[in-house]
């Protein structure tokens, strides 16, 4: 897992109906580049969410690879906490979208398949998330 303190975003996300939290990794090593279904540990609860580590190709290529969550069924302020996300499965790589429908038509895709994940009943019991 990786484990990181909640900045602030570009809240992108927002915008586009999926707020994430962007975390700045204590971690020096993460997973590969791609969007994943993840496990995050929200005020000791583990919380189902989906997560993209990248460089957010589709805006701009950022020097840092980002790691953003989304959070199912929370809303809430993480700002400045620290959360641990688990990562459970990869979804896919990441890559770039002309423009914002096609990402957001993707984003839609890849949150059914982590719900998909969520939905087997060993994922359930394994983790006991929300």
């Amino acid at each position: 897992g990786v484990e990181g303190v909640i900045e602030r975003g570009a809240q992108r996300g927002r915008t586009i109906g999926f707020p994430t939290a962007n975390m700045h990794p204590h971690n020096r090593v993460i997973p590969k580049f791609g969007v994943y279904a993840t496990a995050t540990l929200v005020d000791g609860i583990w919380r189902r969410s989906i997560t993209n580590i990248g460089i957010r190709p589709t805006f701009e290529n950022d020097a840092e690879p980002s790691i953003e969550s989304f959070i199912f069924d929370f809303e809430g302020d993480l700002y400045g906490d620290v959360l641990r996300v688990r990562f459970l499965h990869r979804i896919r790589d990441e890559r770039k979208f002309n423009g914002i429908d096609e990402l957001k038509a993707q984003i839609q895709k890849d949150t059914d398949r982590a719900l998909d994940y969520f939905s087997h009943p060993g994922v359930r019991n394994m983790l006991e998330i929300l």
